[in-house]
């Protein structure tokens, strides 16, 4: 267990700050981390919506802000330590089920050799916090299934719900599991787990109402809400590109491994594996009709059917172990896990790696003075946080005059908040520029007084 946190650690804390791009949702929800670690709620300001309705990342990413500082590297440190408390949940999962020493080192060297996980615990998204804590919901999940207790049945409704705060995509795992706990019930008549349940459906009934009250109370621009993700008119579409993120993507890689695991669970002798599995196909499948209408979020459903995959991975390495090929199997497996740690390094130091936000953290502030009315494009809203931001994603109604305009060459074509700007550059005067890999050139203007 330690080593392969160190291992993690290792892979993802080098070069934290510039290993690649600021991704557009980082910023978003480090917007409203910034306001509530400024004590004024979960706000968002630079987009005027989102990123706050479920608050978790922006709560944990905010009080890091309180320990660490204001920076795109805090930012990121947030889900890398997301990531570690993941490997200690997915340890607890393991032990759970009794799982030899063999199968947890696979399993845990699979978790740290993956780009997949390596991404969502290396960037300020969501899903960093929402996988976290879906994963504490199946050790409690797994615990309640062996011990019908009261105390287990609250630890999972703590877990769906802070779970379901991390993103809404959770919640749909833990209502399938809470159909199969109800029909098993129903079916044994053993109706005190029924009352059980109703502290599930409370929880999940409180993440729900707790998203409706925050964008009721700190939305600035209307945004669309968590029902507003299903549109059945939008399902031909999603269908084609969802099934493409599984099976023609590097996605695929990982799918190779994890769905196997999954259908091989599926007549596997624990009962809660065999669970564990038919709530991750059932997940597969309602994804796309659920969460149809976001075609650029539709390939996250393969998060959380990779983060059950990964689980079952330890009970058919068990079985693998009893096989005629068990060391031909196992070779190969951590074969696999070497290469996907060394394409990982690839793609990291040699493709994408570029020394480039830590510089701009400097000098943009040094251009730019706190508390400036600044336009800016979301992805270098990490730069001037402590300043008053109107990003290119911004939903109200953009002010036509500003302090500072920062531009970058990338986006500059793709939002009409920036065209409406441009409008008005005549106005300014050219005072930062420097090109860059990542975004182009990075231009910064100053108002003629």
């Amino acid at each position: 267990m330690l080593i392969a946190i160190v291992v993690f650690l290792i892979n993802q804390l080098p070069f934290l700050t510039d290993i690649r791009p600021v991704m557009y949702d980082e910023a978003w929800y480090a917007n409203t981390a910034y306001h509530f670690s400024q004590e004024e709620g979960f706000l968002n300001s630079v987009v005027g919506s989102g990123g706050n309705a479920n608050f978790l990342l922006s709560l944990l990413t905010g009080t890091m802000f309180w320990i660490f500082g204001y920076s795109l590297f805090t930012i990121r440190l947030t889900a890398v330590l997301c990531g570690v408390l993941t490997l200690l949940f997915l340890h607890l999962c393991l032990k759970e089920l009794k799982s030899s020493v063999k199968a947890e080192i696979a399993v845990l060297g699979f978790f740290v050799s993956i780009a997949l996980y390596n991404t969502i615990f290396r960037f300020g998204r969501p899903e960093c916090a929402s996988l976290m804590c879906m994963t504490g919901g199946i050790w409690f999940l797994l615990r309640y299934m062996r011990e019908n207790s009261w105390g287990n049945m609250i630890g999972l409704a703590c877990f769906t719900y802070l779970a379901t705060m991390g993103h809404p995509y959770a919640l749909l795992f833990f209502a399938l599991a809470g159909v199969v706990l109800l029909v098993h019930a129903i079916r044994t008549k053993q109706w005190m787990n029924i009352a059980h349940l109703a502290i599930l459906m409370l929880s999940a009934i409180a993440s729900i109402g707790s998203m409706m009250y925050i964008s009721k109370h700190y939305d600035i621009a209307e945004g669309p809400m968590m029902f507003e993700r299903f549109s059945a008119g939008n399902i031909v579409a999603a269908m084609p590109e969802y099934l493409k993120e599984f099976f023609c993507s590097k996605t695929t890689l990982y799918m190779l491994i994890l769905l196997p695991a999954i259908g091989w669970s599926c007549v596997s002798s624990e009962n809660r594996v065999k669970m564990l599995a038919y709530v991750a196909i059932a997940y597969f499948i309602l994804f796309p009709f659920l969460f149809s209408t976001d075609m650029m979020m539709i390939g996250l459903g393969a998060d959380y059917v990779a983060m059950v995959g990964t689980i079952l991975i330890a009970p058919c390495i068990e079985r693998l172990l009893e096989g005629r090929y068990s060391k031909a199997c196992i070779t190969m497996f951590a074969l696999y896990c070497v290469i996907n740690i060394g394409l990982s390094y690839y793609f990291n130091y040699c493709v994408k790696y570029e020394k480039c936000n830590s510089i701009l953290e400097k000098e943009i502030p040094d251009v730019i003075p706190q508390d400036a009315i600044v336009y800016t494009p979301i992805r270098q809203y990490p730069m001037v946080m402590r300043n008053k931001c109107y990003s290119d994603h911004y939903r109200g109604n953009v002010p036509d005059r500003y302090d500072y305009i920062i531009i970058n060459s990338q986006d500059e074509e793709r939002y009409d908040n920036t065209g409406y700007v441009l409008l008005h550059i005549d106005d300014y005067t050219l005072v930062y520029q420097k090109g860059t890999y990542q975004y182009g050139t990075i231009e910064v203007y100053k108002r003629n007084k």
